[in-house]
């Protein structure tokens, strides 16, 4: 049976590397296309696996763009996304996770060489690197508290790490010690009291950050599940996974009120629209999906991407979605008209 184990830092033994092979591609879903975008410039269609996404994120006010990727650089974009206004480097290795401070002050930033780094978003310049003592895995997953005062980072062996922000001192550190499992994504509650945790072993845990105590586990997804995220009134969550679903159930129970079975593979990632009654599935079918919240239904299907789509991320306005795909293309689309508004190559 699966445990978990909630420890003060100096009780966290580094864990093997742990992390499952991705899953081998299938065909695309009938859902009915939508019109092909449109776009001022050519779209790039030609994949290149040097210069892929992995990573992207609207700053808070909307008015910037993140993305990090296999280059091991983090570049914030502004419309009409043609050159990047910063660029944070990494010390080594592919990006993997960002999170935007909730002042958009700084963005942090984590992948294969296994720290976190926080950057001033004006500059690009490195302001912070943590230093894990406890996990030996790359970080494939970040969320910076709504109150700006803490950073989740959870690794591909199995550990999540909270850690305060002004002065780097690890707050708690909790992880399976099973090896069933390496942490896929992360997301704060609205109100930053609990802590929603994605991981290979199928599962969804919850966490109270207050008490530093294990809440609950969903159990619904039946393979990997690689994304999650809060509702914006903090009463459901959303995860996507590998078994082609994304699910949304109650966050204190684990009641089940929505199963979306759109999508024809895998699904990398999940958001919501600002006002809760939308979501958006990114998936390896080469497509993005909009579809009701609560009731499941289908509303638009955006084919802009030939290659699997591997983030998504809505705009705060509510207007723009931003989606990445296996080529290192990211295309921003308008979530009215499914029409494109900017592409660019990374």
């Amino acid at each position: 049976m699966k445990t978990f184990r909630m420890h003060q830092a100096r009780w966290i033994l580094p864990l093997c590397f742990f992390i499952l092979v991705v899953a081998a591609c299938t065909p695309a879903g009938s859902t009915r296309a939508s019109d092909p975008p449109v776009s001022g410039v050519t779209p790039l269609n030609s994949p290149d696996a040097s210069t892929q996404v992995y990573a992207l994120a609207w700053s808070p006010d909307g008015n910037r763009l993140a993305t990090g990727g296999k280059n091991g650089e983090v570049e914030v974009w502004t419309p009409p996304m043609t050159t990047p206004l910063i660029t944070c480097r990494n010390s080594s290795g592919a990006i993997y996770a960002l999170a935007w401070s909730p002042d958009g002050t700084q963005l942090a930033l984590a992948g294969m060489d296994k720290t976190v780094q926080v950057c001033d978003a004006a500059t690009g310049k490195v302001v912070f690197t943590y230093h894990s003592a406890w996990s030996t895995g790359e970080v494939l997953a970040l969320a910076w508290s709504p109150d700006g005062r803490h950073i989740a980072a959870g690794s591909n062996n199995g550990i999540v790490q909270v850690w305060e922000t002004t002065s780097g001192k690890l707050r708690l550190a909790y992880g399976d010690y099973d090896l069933e499992g390496g942490v896929t994504a992360l997301a704060w509650s609205p109100d930053g009291q609990r802590l929603a945790e994605a991981s290979t072993d199928r599962t969804v845990q919850v966490w109270d950050m207050v008490n530093q105590v294990h809440l609950l586990t969903y159990l619904g997804h039946t393979d990997e599940v690689w994304a999650v995220a809060w509702s914006p009134d903090g009463k459901r969550i959303a995860s996507g996974s590998w078994d082609h679903t994304v699910q949304i159930w109650d966050a204190s129970s684990r009641r089940v009120l929505v199963t979306y079975r759109g999508h024809a593979a895998e699904v990398w990632a999940v958001a919501w629209s600002p006002d809760g009654e939308y979501l958006s599935s990114a998936s390896k079918d080469h497509t993005v999906q909009i579809w009701e919240a609560r009731s499941g239904r289908h509303v638009l299907t955006y084919r802009g991407h030939v290659t699997e789509v591997r983030e998504v991320a809505w705009s705060p306005a509510g207007i723009y979605i931003a989606s990445t795909d296996d080529g290192g293309i990211v295309q921003v689309w308008n979530t009215t008209t499914s029409r494109q508004a900017f592409d660019f190559h990374i």
